[in-house]
């Protein structure tokens, strides 16, 4: 089964497309496609790394704007490498799922391979391995150690609150290294 997220930070990812206005993106774990749904009207190419479950997976994934698919593990294909370069890199509702170090190795390695990096991410929220071990969270970030190793030139929260807890989304799209386009955010 392939993992779904929060609809809380569509609005705000569908802005910061249109902004960036990127053509080639890399998304990482796109999950049921949620991504591709939301950009569909921008027109753009998206290549996704996930791990298929099913069969029907990927005929799923590219029926909702995907170009191409990676029957991959995210971790694995990073320690590989690659040689491709992309307008986006995209990581909605991933990174919590690593260890925190191998998130920042993600991180860094895509910085290389990108104009920007795009991450949303849950903070202080567990989750358990209900129906795949994909699916446990692993880790937690705050903006602050986002902001103290990369270039965050725009971010947001947004989130939800509960009876027993509050339920924060994290949006911070990264300029990367070899990037000197600026932004009107």
């Amino acid at each position: 089964m392939l993992g779904t997220s929060s609809t809380k930070f569509d609005n705000e990812i569908k802005r910061i497309t249109s902004l960036v206005n990127p053509k080639e993106i890399l998304e990482l774990g796109c999950g049921s496609g949620k991504f591709g749904k939301i950009t569909s009207s921008q027109h753009i190419n998206i290549r996704a790394i996930q791990k298929m479950f099913t069969p029907s997976d990927e005929l799923h994934l590219k029926g909702v704007g995907y170009k191409d698919i990676i029957d991959s593990d995210i971790l694995d294909y990073f320690k590989n490498g690659f040689d491709e370069y992309y307008d986006m890199i995209v990581a909605l509702d991933v990174i919590e799922h690593f260890m925190h170090s191998d998130a920042m190795s993600i991180i860094r390695f895509a910085l290389y391979r990108s104009n920007f990096v795009l991450l949303v991410w849950p903070s202080r929220h567990p989750q358990n391995a209900e129906t795949h071990q994909f699916d446990r969270h692993r880790t937690s970030f705050e903006l602050k150690e986002i902001a103290e190793d990369f270039d965050v030139v725009y971010y947001c929260q947004t989130g939800f609150a509960s009876m027993h807890y509050q339920h924060r989304y994290h949006i911070a799209l990264i300029l990367c290294f070899m990037n000197s386009n600026n932004l009107n955010i």
